[in-house]
C-alpha cells in the first residue's frame, strides 16, 4: 500500500466509505495511518495466587459487534460477586480466583467464536471484493423478521451470560425466596 502512495490509499477509503470524502485529506502522510492488529485469543489460566486477569487482560476480543467492553464489565461484576465474601474475610484462595474463570470462560469462548464466524463470512469478503458486501438472501429474509434482530440486540447488549451485582440485600432476598 505504501508503495502505491497515500493518494491511492485515500481513494480506496472513499470508495469503501464515501462519507469520508471530505475528511481523507487529513491523512497527510503514512505517519498519520496506524495499523490495528486484531487478535482474538485468551489466556489458558486467568489467575495465579494474588492475581486475577479479567477483560482484555484475560481475553482479547475482535472489534466485531463492539462487545469486548461488555464482556470486560461482566467479568468485573462476576469477580466482585465471587470475591466480595472472601475479601471481607481477608482470605482469597486460588480456588476463589479460579471460580471467576470458570464462570466467565464459556461466554468468552462462545462470543469469540461468533465474532470469528462473522468476521470470516462478512468482513473477509469485503477485503477481497471491491464492492460493498451484501448479506446472503437467506439472512436478508431473516432480518425482516423480529426474532433475529432481537437475538442480535440481546447478544450485543447483554451477552451470553449476563452478570448482575449481588449485594448483601439481594443475597438475603434470594435466600428467602
Amino acid at each position: 500500500m505504501q508503495a502505491k502512495g497515500i493518494e491511492d490509499f485515500r481513494t480506496g477509503i472513499v470508495e469503501l466509505a464515501p462519507f469520508f470524502r471530505d475528511r481523507v485529506t487529513e491523512l497527510r502522510d503514512w505517519s498519520d495511518v496506524k495499523l490495528l492488529t486484531v487478535r482474538v485469543d485468551r489466556l489458558l489460566q486467568w489467575h495465579r495466587p494474588g492475581l486475577v486477569c479479567i477483560g482484555d487482560a484475560a481475553h482479547a476480543m475482535s472489534p466485531v459487534g463492539g462487545v469486548g467492553i461488555n464482556l470486560a464489565i461482566q467479568d468485573a461484576v462476576a469477580a466482585a460477586n465471587i470475591l466480595a465474601g472472601p475479601l471481607r474475610k481477608g482470605a482469597v484462595s486460588a480456588g476463589d480466583l479460579a471460580k471467576i474463570q470458570r464462570r466467565r470462560a464459556f461466554p468468552t469462548r462462545l462470543t469469540q467464536r461468533l465474532q470469528e464466524q462473522i468476521q470470516k463470512r462478512l468482513m473477509g469478503r469485503g477485503f477481497v471484493n471491491a464492492g460493498p458486501t451484501r448479506l446472503p438472501w437467506s439472512l436478508r429474509l431473516l432480518e425482516r423478521t423480529t426474532l433475529p434482530r432481537r437475538l442480535r440486540t440481546r447478544f450485543i447488549s447483554v451477552g451470553i451470560r449476563p452478570e448482575h451485582v449481588k449485594t448483601p440485600e439481594s443475597r438475603t432476598r434470594a435466600s428467602i425466596l
